[in-house]
């Protein structure tokens, strides 16, 4: 299996609209923040830096910076010796489809998540799933290079997740390796297999830190389903509850039903 030269993730709405053209913006004074392992060593962790010119997001890395603390994304299986550091920076975009993006070169040794300034409408809830849904394909990249790679550890996180443990007849379909280099609809189901409970859960801790707690549970399930529309689990979803997904999303990030072309965003 070859790495492309450039590995390009986004985190799509699914509305109807064409690329967007983009534009890179001045970027501030870069902030890091740092999630502890239980053994103290933040080389081991994931770090992110702050360049974004976003107003809010300080705090709201703050905040999920403090949840991601003692989660199953510190694990030691899930990051290499080196940690997960994270650099995050806003461009300027003429839609709203694509709210955020991971960039990574063959050789790079940050991943670089890129946040359209729409986001700046968005909710902090809404703003922390997307951080949570990019940080969880930075998670993914990064063990499917380590073990391109032969390292031992990434290659066990591998079998631990036991895709194909119970299903032979869906070998090829279900297979990390496969799926990673399926673009974004690979990942997006690899995302929603093996991560997306513990997703809903850190969102839901992120709101408590943040002081902004969910009502019920089902307003952060909801909301973590933004960029994973395309899923075989979402398409197996009755159309009463696509419909809540949509509008709880379209709410959080700030949008309105007339700014949403036609009716194929449902």
């Amino acid at each position: 299996m070859k790495l492309a030269i450039v590995i390009f993730v986004t985190s799509f709405l699914a509305l109807p609209f064409g690329h967007d053209n983009i534009t890179l913006t001045g970027y501030a004074t870069p902030n890091q923040f740092q999630i502890k392992q239980a053994d103290g060593d933040s080389s081991k962790s994931i770090r992110i830096i702050n360049a974004s010119l976003l107003k809010r997001l300080p705090a709201v890395l703050r905040d999920l910076s403090a949840a991601l603390n003692d989660s199953m994304f510190q694990v030691g299986l899930l990051l290499g010796k080196n940690g997960l550091p994270i650099y995050v920076y806003d461009v300027t975009c003429n839609s709203f489809e694509n709210w955020a993006s991971v960039l990574y070169r063959p050789g790079d040794t940050i991943y670089h998540l890129k946040l359209n300034r729409f986001n700046q409408q968005a909710t902090d809830k809404a703003l922390a799933a997307t951080l949570i849904h990019e940080i969880m394909h930075c998670v993914l990249l990064d063990i499917y290079i380590r073990a391109i790679r032969k390292e031992e550890k990434a290659l066990t996180s591998i079998m631990s997740f036991g895709l194909n443990k119970n299903d032979t007849s869906s070998f090829f379909h279900n297979d990390f390796f496969v799926l990673m280099n399926n673009g974004d609809d690979g990942q997006h189901e690899l995302i929603y297999q093996l991560f997306y409970p513990q997703m809903v859960s850190l969102l839901e801790r992120f709101a408590r830190i943040h002081k902004g707690a969910f009502l019920n549970h089902s307003d952060a399930d909801h909301l973590m389903w933004s960029g994973l529309q395309k899923t075989t689990a979402y398409k197996k979803l009755d159309d009463e509850e696509k419909r809540e997904i949509q509008l709880t999303i379209l709410e959080a990030k700030g949008i309105k039903l007339n700014e949403i072309e036609g009716d194929s965003y449902y």
